[in-house]
C-alpha cells in the first residue's frame, strides 16, 4: 500500500511539472523566447509521461497479485460462439 501512495505523490508532482511547463511555454510565446518555449514543451511531455506511468495499474498492484480475468477468456469457453462480422453500409 505504501508503494501505491508513493506513486500517487509522484503522479501529483508530474502534474505540477506539466503545469509549470505550460506556464513556461506561455511565457516564452509572449516574449518570443524559443528556448523557454521548447523547455516548456519538454517539461509538459515529461510531466504527462510521468503521470501516466505512475497511475497505470499493474497486475502486482492487485490484492492477490494475479491478473484480472479477461472477457475473451469467457467467450472462448462457450461451445457455440457466434462470430460477428462488421456491418457494411
Amino acid at each position: 500500500m505504501v508503494r501505491m501512495e508513493m506513486r500517487v505523490v509522484l503522479a501529483t508532482l508530474s502534474v505540477f511539472i506539466a503545469l509549470g511547463g505550460i506556464g513556461l511555454s506561455i511565457h516564452g510565446s509572449l516574449y518570443y523566447l524559443d528556448r523557454e518555449i521548447w523547455a516548456g514543451v519538454v517539461a509538459i511531455a515529461i510531466g504527462i509521461a510521468g503521470c501516466v506511468t505512475m497511475l497505470t495499474l499493474w497486475p502486482r498492484d492487485l490484492p492477490d497479485g494475479t491478473r484480472p480475468p479477461h472477457p475473451a477468456d469467457d467467450a472462448a469457453s462457450h461451445k457455440h460462439h457466434a462470430h460477428h462480422l462488421p456491418s457494411q453500409f
